[in-house]
């Protein structure tokens, strides 16, 4: 059983980070995903079983991009995980050589 809030912390790509934060908000699991990198810090993205996924949402940090393609909450109920995946594309901290990734970020039970 995960003790909330619950986090974890991933690496997407070209030095780009995820913190990500799952609270209990209402009797409903609610995550919050914070990307940085140390161009500087890009946003956060928040999710929940009302808002499942969000898509095409673009971060700039200094010259570097995160473009998030899709990113998708599940919560965690009876044996099946919670899990937030995510995938996109983000440049370099000099703003070129895009790089894709698609993994998942975090994962609870």
């Amino acid at each position: 059983m995960a003790t909330y809030p619950y986090s974890q912390n991933a690496m997407l790509v070209n030095s780009i980070t995820s913190t990500t934060v799952v609270s209990i908000i209402s009797g409903m699991q609610v995550s919050v995903t914070t990307f940085t990198s140390p161009a500087g810090n890009f946003g956060s993205i928040t999710l929940s079983p009302v808002q499942p996924t969000a898509s095409n949402v673009e971060f700039k940090a200094g010259l570097q991009t995160l473009q998030i393609d899709v990113i998708s909450f599940r919560a965690q109920f009876g044996f099946d995980s919670g899990q937030v995946t995510c995938s996109g594309n983000a440049t370099d901290q000099d703003g070129k050589n895009g790089t894709a990734f698609s993994r998942q970020i975090a994962s609870w039970s």
